[in-house]
């Protein structure tokens, strides 16, 4: 083989090999946070599962095929194996496409998301003062957002278990004390009177830049993969295909 299709070689070797770390760490980094959402953010996570028909379990299963992917890839070049190569290519090129549209989905359908974000949230409300770990839950999120209802703290007079009539949970409150949430409409100054739902949606509002970064880097990231592979087989092509054709020619 010629040195200089030898350099090319290692070049878009190394460039690679580059391209799987980064996704590697992009896969190890998005398993970290969606089992800290899980695990850390446990009474965040009970709610948010419940309306968002579990994302943090989505973002793990999505970052462990991340993972294992660039396993697949970092094996196909350092074997230098063509078939490993083309499947590595392949299966990233359809995650790409995959990723391409649920994003332009979500982007299309986000005010009906947030619609049935809310009609979700209003029913784990009813379910506020009945089940334990949905009080804790609820209690946790209002706390953590500074919110108190679905769309605002009026969503607490419709409901008929767990708290008085015209009265909101202690977590609604500013300053938590006994009976605190009773009359509410009166007491109104004292408590958080945005919903959830609206808040949770400014604090994914105020990580757009974080999000958009990351969501650009990964795919900058897999369009080079994809890129460098296709090289790397051309590259491997023409390494072997010649050798082949002299020991035909020598027989």
């Amino acid at each position: 083989m010629r040195a200089e299709s030898q350099d090319k070689l290692l070049c878009l070797k190394a460039g690679l090999l580059c391209v799987i770390l980064f996704f590697w760490v992009s896969g190890v980094m998005m398993i970290c946070v969606g089992i800290s959402v899980q695990i850390k953010l446990s009474d965040v996570s009970i709610v948010v599962a419940e309306t968002s028909s579990g994302a943090p379990v989505a973002l793990t299963v999505v970052g462990m095929i991340i993972f294992f992917l660039s396993g697949l890839g970092f094996v196909a070049a350092f074997k230098e194996d063509q078939v490993l190569m083309k499947s590595f290519a392949g299966i990233m090129l359809l995650l790409f496409i995959i990723e391409i549209i649920v994003g332009l989905s979500a982007y299309s359908y986000r005010n009906k998301l947030q619609r049935n974000v809310l009609n979700r949230f209003l029913k784990v409300l009813s379910k506020y003062g009945v089940e334990k770990q949905i009080t804790r839950a609820v209690d946790g999120v209002q706390q953590e957002f500074q919110c108190c209802g679905a769309g605002n703290f009026t969503d607490w007079f419709n409901i008929s278990a767990g708290i008085a009539q015209n009265s909101v949970p202690k977590s609604c409150c500013r300053i938590v004390q006994p009976q605190c949430g009773e009359d509410a409409m009166e007491r109104r100054e004292q408590l958080y009177q945005e919903g959830c739902v609206l808040k949770m949606k400014i604090w994914i509002s105020e990580h757009y830049d974080v999000i958009g970064a990351v969501g650009i880097g990964l795919g900058l990231t897999q369009i080079l993969g994809i890129l460098f592979s296709c090289l790397l087989v051309k590259i491997l092509q023409e390494k072997y295909v010649p050798v082949r054709g002299a020991k035909e020619a020598a027989r």
